[in-house]
């Protein structure tokens, strides 16, 4: 665990926006899956939910939401994620809801980094209240 713990003792402004986007995608849907997990679902509905919040499209729109409402630090590193220099695209969406995407994992990862886990929650929330 020594590891891990130098991992966030790293000045959060080292990591570049696609290292954020890394490690905020995972925490992105393992939150979704344990917010959808108290359901009882099985496991095909359970996928089913989670794609439909785990997708580019999806996360470009919780974005655009909560973007004016972060702390400067969080907007500068979603700013500094959004104009990462991304090399490849999904067909599935347009470059820019990607571009945003990458963003809000940066947002997502710092947070996680920062031990900001009541900042993802409420992030978390507007993504449960709009179902």
């Amino acid at each position: 665990m020594d590891n891990v713990d130098r991992l966030s003792a790293k000045d959060i402004r080292d990591y570049t926006g696609l290292e954020l986007a890394f490690i905020g995608d995972a925490i992105w849907e393992l939150e979704i899956r344990k917010y959808y997990l108290q359901f009882g679902y099985n496991i095909p509905t359970l996928n089913k939910h989670v794609k439909s919040k785990v997708n580019a499209k999806y996360q470009s729109l919780i974005y655009k939401q909560i973007i004016e409402d972060l702390d400067e630090e969080f907007k500068v590193i979603g700013k500094r994620a959004k104009n990462s220099n991304i090399k490849t695209f999904p067909k599935t969406c347009t470059v820019m809801e990607y571009k945003e995407a990458t963003a809000l994992e940066a947002i997502v990862g710092a947070m996680y980094l920062l031990n900001k886990e009541e900042e993802i929650k409420k992030i978390i929330n507007i993504v449960i209240k709009g179902e």
